[in-house]
């Protein structure tokens, strides 16, 4: 049997999801185009690990079978909910403070700020439960029950190449000079959108829980 047009209809479904925008695009261009070019990316790097964590649970079943216990699933939606607020409210904060300076050459520092957009990218996906939604419908509708092992890795590796693939090449765009420069005139009026987004999001997470 063959399994190339199933794992192409995942590919596809999966990159439009991807695209689809959503909290992690709105982060990975305004870190890249407010911070820099490695911040972005490591965002986006988080947001694609987190993700591909996800799809390996639901390609083998983990979160179709962690979405029966309901208690669960609600703490998780929780905690995701009041994490994008969290961001939200951040972002206004910021929309207040002066500029950030440029990014200093010293490496400590660099490495930090990476560490902390990776692991913040990580919790972002890890905290969004319409990711666990997403894979386990798209796993279970297009690939076969009886899929073998090769097959379901193949899956797990798609949805990881174009994450990063994606996220990366959206870092790149918005850490261009223009954009940048462009960011840092409407910089206040970019932060209160997306912190109000963001906090819009969270609060309708939130309230759709059914513990």
């Amino acid at each position: 049997m063959s399994y190339a047009l199933p794992l192409a209809a995942l590919a596809f479904a999966n990159l439009l999801g991807i695209i689809s925008p959503g909290p992690a695009f709105l982060m990975v261009s305004r870190a890249a185009a407010g911070r820099s070019l490695s911040v972005g990316v490591g965002l986006g790097a988080g947001v694609a690990i987190a993700a591909t964590a996800w799809a390996a649970a639901a390609c083998f079943g983990i979160a179709l079978l962690m979405t029966q216990f309901a208690s669960v699933y609600g703490i998780i939606q929780l905690a995701g909910g009041a994490y994008l607020i969290w961001l939200g409210i951040g972002a206004w904060r910021h929309s207040r403070a002066p500029a950030p300076a440029a990014p200093s050459a010293a490496a400590p520092a660099a490495r930090d700020g990476i560490a902390r957009a990776v692991l913040t990218g990580a919790w972002l996906s890890l905290g969004n439960p319409k990711i666990i939604i997403f894979f386990s419908s798209i796993f279970v509708a297009l690939l076969p029950h009886d899929a073998p092992l090769w097959v379901r890795l193949a899956a797990v590796g798609i949805v990881g190449v174009q994450e990063i693939s994606w996220y990366t090449m959206v870092a790149f765009v918005f850490s261009r000079p223009r954009v940048q420069a462009a960011y840092a005139q409407a910089r206040k009026w970019i932060e209160r959108a997306l912190g109000t987004v963001l906090i819009g999001l969270g609060a309708r997470i939130i309230v759709a829980v059914r513990l």
